[in-house]
């Protein structure tokens, strides 16, 4: 019984380098960045661009495609009034445009919650962009990127963002 108590986590060990090994050479990136975001809806009635910020992490299958979850924090409308938040799943190309530089194309689903005067709203709906990316070199680069949220809470949300990603892997 002794010798199975050693060989067990000796077996999780060695398999934990082998996965770690796997998730090093997938083309992995995570990154954040800020900008602005406008609510169609609630601009009508209050004339106000707000501060926003979103966290994402990828994985491209090659150099043209990938997958990309993200956060936003879309913003506070309305004095505080009305908050927006958005989880998001999208399919993603990268289109060459130059050496360094590709346009990004994508679209998905969101989840988004929605806080009116602390009454809470969760539903989903469809999202999609377009930007270019920077590649500083092969593990940095800048994106600049306009997304839409379609309906969220019945208003189209815009966001306006510039971010740094990090990627992972190896050449």
């Amino acid at each position: 019984m002794k010798k199975l108590e050693w060989i067990l986590p000796l077996l999780l060990l060695s398999s934990m380098s082998t996965a770690a090994e796997r998730f090093r050479n997938l083309n992995t990136y995570i990154g954040g960045g800020a900008g602005i975001t406008k609510d169609h809806v609630l601009s009508q009635y209050y004339n106000e661009t707000v501060t926003s910020g979103k966290l994402f992490a990828g994985m491209a299958y090659n150099t043209y495609s990938g997958i990309e979850a993200s956060y936003a924090y879309l913003g506070s409308f309305a004095n505080d009034q009305v908050k927006e938040d958005a989880l998001a799943f999208n399919l993603a190309a990268f289109v060459p445009l130059a050496e360094n530089i590709r346009m990004i194309v994508k679209g998905g689903i969101y989840y988004y919650k929605l806080d009116v005067s602390s009454v809470v709203t969760y539903d989903s709906d469809i999202t999609y962009g377009i930007g270019l990316k920077y590649n500083l070199d092969y593990r940095s680069a800048l994106r600049g990127e306009w997304e839409r949220y379609k309906n969220l809470g019945g208003s189209d949300v815009d966001m306006l963002s510039l971010s740094y990603s990090y990627r992972f892997g190896r050449h």
